[in-house]
């Protein structure tokens, strides 16, 4: 019976010392300096998890962790991303954290008129996206945007963030949705005397008004000229639309022979009315522009050399305002 007694008490230490070793290494820091970041990938396992972890040398005993994971359900939770690893941590912690799905999000950030080729050059250069696409003639983007004509003008300026395993379709997804909501909100208040009588066309406006001015105080008076020519049945005589249409081939220098090309259909030096498709995405604020123009009585309008223009009423005076652009281009 001792001998029992004995054997029972030698378990139990065995036990006990088990334990306290197990609690000891659970809630002891991992080996490590400095933040760390971790990628979950979709459908891992957490034994694959303990493996790469106790490789990178942030944990021993990789099996234990994935039993004790097991043990605790951690596993049934694990949600595939971008992980913060700070010093300091324990394996408890990480279990924690992996369960949590306190994923980092990465971070895009889209800036008002980029042409759909720039914006996806853009996306594609984010390591953090998983790439699907050729580019921005692949079939599924030619597919999903051929009944609104065309990918142009419409994927939203803006900052987006996204989760691991996010695709460069996903964020072409929604930049799209996002241009689709923002466009309809400001047709829905667009004003009384707007020129303008779809909401693509009001797309196409904002876009040029985009390229036009980065003043805002300006995007008003330029869509309030647009507006007063379109009445008029004046050709808008916009550069930005030329060189959209000279495309790749643009050297900077936009010359007489390219605004009397007839060729460029984006030519507005030469044909009447919008261009055919947008020349870039627009912002917020040149969308509420396009479909709310300033009223006003001016026709023209030229740069004044100082980041802004000059807005005139006449020809004569427009030619003079040109005049005094070009000296002062001169003159620096």
């Amino acid at each position: 019976m001792r001998l029992v007694y004995r054997l029972c008490g030698v378990v139990l230490v065995a036990i006990i010392v088990t334990v306290a070793a197990f609690l000891y290494w659970w809630n002891r820091p991992i080996p490590l300096a400095e933040d760390y970041r971790f990628v979950v990938v979709e459908g891992a396992t957490l034994s694959s998890i303990s493996r790469e972890l106790a490789g990178l040398g942030l944990i021993e005993y990789p099996v234990l962790l994935a039993r004790a994971g097991r043990v605790l359900q951690v596993d049934r939770g694990i949600h595939a991303g971008h992980y913060l690893i700070e010093p300091g941590i324990s394996p408890k912690g990480l279990m924690q954290l992996l369960a949590s799905g306190d994923t980092l999000l990465s971070k895009l950030t889209i800036p008002e008129g980029l042409t759909a080729r720039q914006i996806m050059d853009l996306i594609q250069s984010q390591a953090e996206l998983e790439q699907s696409l050729t580019g921005i003639d692949d079939p599924r983007i030619l597919s999903r945007f051929q009944s609104v004509g065309g990918v142009e003008g419409w994927l939203f300026p803006d900052t987006y963030r996204f989760t691991a395993n996010t695709s460069d379709k996903d964020i072409i997804a929604i930049a799209h949705n996002r241009m689709q909501k923002e466009l309809d909100r400001a047709w829905q208040r667009r004003s009384e005397n707007t020129q303008l009588e779809t909401p693509y066309e009001a797309l196409i406006m904002a876009s040029i008004i985009e390229k036009e001015t980065s003043h805002a105080g300006e995007r008003g008076e330029i869509s309030g000229v647009f507006h007063r020519r379109l009445a008029q049945s004046m050709r808008l005589q916009t550069d930005p639309t030329v060189i959209y249409g000279i495309g790749e081939a643009f050297d900077g220098d936009i010359t007489r022979a390219h605004l009397r090309d007839k060729g460029n259909i984006y030519n507005t030096y030469q044909y009447g009315g919008l261009p055919p498709t947008p020349i870039a995405s627009p912002g917020r604020a040149s969308l509420e522009a396009a479909v709310m123009p300033k009223e006003g009585t001016s026709l023209y309008f030229v740069a004044d050399g100082r980041g802004g223009h000059v807005f005139s009423d006449t020809l004569a005076q427009h030619q003079q305002a040109v005049r005094a652009y070009l000296q002062k281009l001169r003159n620096n």
